[in-house]
C-alpha cells in the first residue's frame, strides 16, 4: 500500500518585513556596545514585496504482506525571493534550505503479552544546500548540506492488559555529525578559538529516554 500527499504553495506578500545587517559609514559593520562593553551587531527592519513558493511532499510504502514495514520519506522546499529587488541580493532571509526525510520503522501492536504498540525506527534527516542566502549587508552566508542518522526504540507496558507507562528510547546526531542550521543565528558568532571554527554548532551525538505514565482520576 502506497499514502502519499502533496502540497504546493505560492504566496505573494506587500511590504514583506525583513531585518538586515547594518553597515557603518566606513563600510564595515555597525557595532555597538552593551552594558558590559561587548560590542554587538546592529540590525534594522527593513520593508520590500516578496514571494514564497515551494512544495511539500509525503510518501508513505507499506509493503504487503509486511503491513507493519513503513518506509516514510517527507521531502520539502522553500523559495523566497524580493519582486522589486533594490538590494546586493533578490533572496529573502531566514529560508529553510531543501530538506529530505527518510525514515524506516517497524510497528508491533501486539509484541507479547506485556508489550503492545512496539516500535523500532531508524530515519535519515537529510538537509542539502541553502546557496540561496540573503547575502546583502553580509546579513547571511550560505550553509552547507549535512546528514543527521538518528533511532528509536519504544513501546507500552502492560499490566493486567492496561498501560501501565510507556517506554521510548531515542539517539539523534548518531555519526555526531558537526553542522550548522541555516536558520541558526548563532552560526555568525564569532570564531571559536579552540576549533578555529566560526560560530556556534548544533547539538551532537545526544540520546533521550523518557517515560510517560497515563492517569486517571474519577470523581464522585
Amino acid at each position: 500500500m502506497v499514502i502519499w500527499w502533496c502540497t504546493f504553495i505560492f504566496i505573494y506578500i506587500n511590504n514583506f518585513i525583513f531585518y538586515r545587517r547594518l553597515n557603518s559609514v566606513f563600510g564595515g559593520d555597525s557595532l555597538v556596545l552593551d552594558d558590559n562593553g561587548e560590542e554587538l551587531q546592529t540590525f534594522r527592519f527593513d520593508q520590500n514585496n516578496a514571494q514564497l513558493y515551494g512544495f511539500e511532499v509525503n510518501l508513505d510504502l507499506h509493503p504487503h504482506p509486511l503491513d507493519w514495514l513503513h518506509f516514510e520519506n517527507r521531502i520539502s522546499f522553500v523559495r523566497g525571493k524580493f519582486t522589486n529587488n533594490t538590494f546586493e541580493s533578490a533572496n529573502l532571509p531566514q529560508i529553510p534550505a531543501p530538506r529530505w526525510v527518510s525514515e524506516l520503522r517497524g510497528d508491533f501492536k501486539k509484541a507479547g503479552k506485556s508489550l503492545a504498540n512496539a516500535y523500532v525506527m531508524i530515519e535519515a534527516d537529510n538537509n542539502l544546500k541553502q546557496e540561496h542566502a540573503f547575502l546583502a549587508y553580509n546579513t547571511e552566508t550560505p550553509t552547507p548540506a549535512y546528514s543527521l542518522l538518528n533511532a528509536g526504540i519504544g513501546g507500552d507496558v502492560l499490566i493486567k492488559m492496561k498501560t501501565a507507562f510507556s517506554l521510548h528510547f531515542s539517539a539523534n546526531n548518531i555519526t555526531d555529525k558537526a553542522y550548522q542550521n541555516h536558520l541558526s543565528r548563532l552560526k555568525y558568532t564569532d570564531v571559536n578559538q579552540i576549533t578555529g571554527r566560526q560560530g556556534v554548532f548544533n547539538m551532537g551525538r545526544n540520546f533521550s529516554f523518557k517515560v510517560n505514565i497515563p492517569l486517571s482520576f474519577t470523581t464522585k
